[in-house]
């Protein structure tokens, strides 16, 4: 068997507890594109596995093998290493920022990782209302460039989440009460087609894809090189965190519920709401994220919620660069494994403090699972950020004729053994399948499905319609005739439309 040069020998032996690929799983078609690429970049942008420091946020994706992972600098490698990955017919993976939950989303198995960390750049523009964002820089990148300027664009919550998977996928962010959905705040994509050309993607070049690339994600239609974000004036805000005994927690949601009920009239707010079962303690705490977007300490919309008793309370002035927390994934400790589900609902008290009692409930099939963690964790979509998603042609989300607000529910959930996945995942299936029987019950339940929350075997498309769908599946084709982006082709994670 051949061995690409660099590719160490003990990687032949995959040890019981890893989920690592064997060198016989990487095919002859890859190490010959690998061979190419190193040719063609040389060694510093061409790694093998093992021989790096390669970090990835979920422990699946981790122990899998790539034949080499390759680091492009700008656009014109893009394209050339997709012309060499497709004329060799070797399979890949793209990688932003690296928070997905699955093998193959954005580490490739046995293929190669097209790893975008070097198109981190942020460049805004003379009169500070936009900025082109590299397609492989984190939130915290765009935050930090940003901030300096005392400007934002609509991000996400955690620093390390990849950019240009958020802006394609919907991207719920705390800014959406005041300034919509990240989707409905990019003006423009540079995508690399799966034919390795690249063009321009906005409201009046290739309309229609640009419509696709706003809620369809970018690997379904080629690699997203940079985008043009919209940017607005932002300083320092307040942010708090509560976190209160079990004891609370119906009041905890009635509040909560206010705040969020609310935004619609005051956009300067924004909350989070999280329950999670604590294994050490064998308890359960609900907490709370709480923002105001003026410099003003303890402000007097929070005062309701702080009347109840907090078992720890903070709260700073600060900028949304230092509350979303570093860019880069440590590589120690290691990851743990994850699981991401969602639902979606009207607002409904019923339904929130309902939804506690289910989560309360399903959790004691699962309590001896080492290392869980698990959450339940609700999120406004604000009615300005629905309105919103009717500009410049519109998103493929479906949306935009819903009369807001919503409520996305993610069940998060985090653990450390292999041995334990299935019995996680059939316990979040039961939870799911008990909260959406319940909206449905209480009639709140809506079929959209947050795709940046999706668990990998949903159907994540058809929550935004059949209409919707079968025109996604069209531009898809359309793009795309040889099928490099699909289940069946070369690129084949992620939410495949065909």
């Amino acid at each position: 068997m051949y061995l690409p040069r660099s590719l160490p020998l003990w990687l032949l032996v995959v040890s019981v507890d890893t989920l690592t690929v064997q060198l016989d799983s990487i095919s002859p078609n890859c190490q010959n594109a690998c061979n190419t690429l190193e040719s063609e970049f040389g060694s510093t942008a061409l790694h093998y596995y093992g021989q790096d420091n390669f970090t990835i946020w979920d422990a699946k994706q981790l122990e899998v093998q790539y034949a080499c992972r390759f680091e492009p600098s700008n656009k014109m490698e893009v394209a050339a290493a997709l012309r060499v990955l497709t004329e060799a017919w070797c399979n890949f993976a793209v990688k932003c920022g690296g928070h997905s939950r699955d093998p193959d989303f954005s580490n490739s198995v046995g293929g190669v990782t097209i790893d975008l960390r070097r198109l981190n750049g942020v460049e805004v523009a003379m009169n500070e209302s936009l900025a082109r964002i590299g397609g492989g820089a984190v939130t915290a990148d765009v935050y930090s460039a940003l901030d300096a300027r005392n400007l934002s664009f609509v991000g996400g919550r955690v620093g390390s989440v990849g950019v240009g998977g958020f802006v394609t996928g919907g991207g719920t962010s705390p800014l959406s009460s005041r300034h919509g959905w990240a989707v409905d705040n990019i003006y423009e994509y540079e995508l690399v087609l799966p034919n390795a050309t690249s063009v321009t993607v906005n409201e009046h070049q290739h309309p229609e894809l640009y419509w696709a690339l706003r809620g369809a994600g970018g690997g379904n239609f080629g690699i997203i090189t940079s985008s043009v974000a919209r940017t607005f004036p932002q300083g320092r805000i307040y942010a708090g965190r509560r976190t209160w005994n079990d004891t609370y927690t119906e009041q905890v949601v009635d509040e909560i519920y206010d705040l969020y009920t609310g935004q619609d009239h005051n956009t300067e707010v924004s909350a989070d709401f999280y329950y999670g079962y604590v294994q050490a303690q064998d308890t359960f705490t609900p907490a709370g994220n709480l923002r105001y977007f003026d410099p003003i300490n303890n402000p007097p919309v929070f005062a309701p919620i702080d009347r109840i008793p907090a078992v720890v309370s903070s709260g700073q002035i600060s900028s949304l660069g230092d509350i979303s927390g570093p860019g880069r994934i440590p590589a120690t400790p290691p990851p743990a494994r994850h699981l991401f589900q969602t639902t979606t609902t009207f607002p409904s008290r019923e339904w929130v403090q309902g939804s506690l009692q289910i989560f309360r409930e399903e959790i004691e099939d699962v309590k001896s699972v080492q290392g869980l963690n698990p959450q339940i964790i609700t999120y406004t979509i604000p009615s300005r950020a629905i309105q919103g998603m009717a500009d410049r042609g519109g998103n493929a989300l479906g949306l935009s004729n819903v009369r807001g607000p919503l409520l996305i529910t993610l069940l998060s959930t985090a653990w450390l053994h292999e041995g334990d996945d299935v019995r996680v995942g059939d316990f979040y299936d039961r939870v799911l399948a008990r909260l959406e029987d319940a909206s449905r019950q209480l009639n709140v339940y809506h079929p959209y499905k947050y795709i940046g929350y999706g668990r990998l075997r949903e159907d994540i498309f058809s929550s935004y319609g059949a209409d919707n769908r079968e025109k996604l599946v069209q531009v898809q084709e359309s793009v795309d005739p040889k099928g490099i982006f699909t289940s069946g082709g070369l690129c084949r994670g992620g939410f495949k439309l065909r």
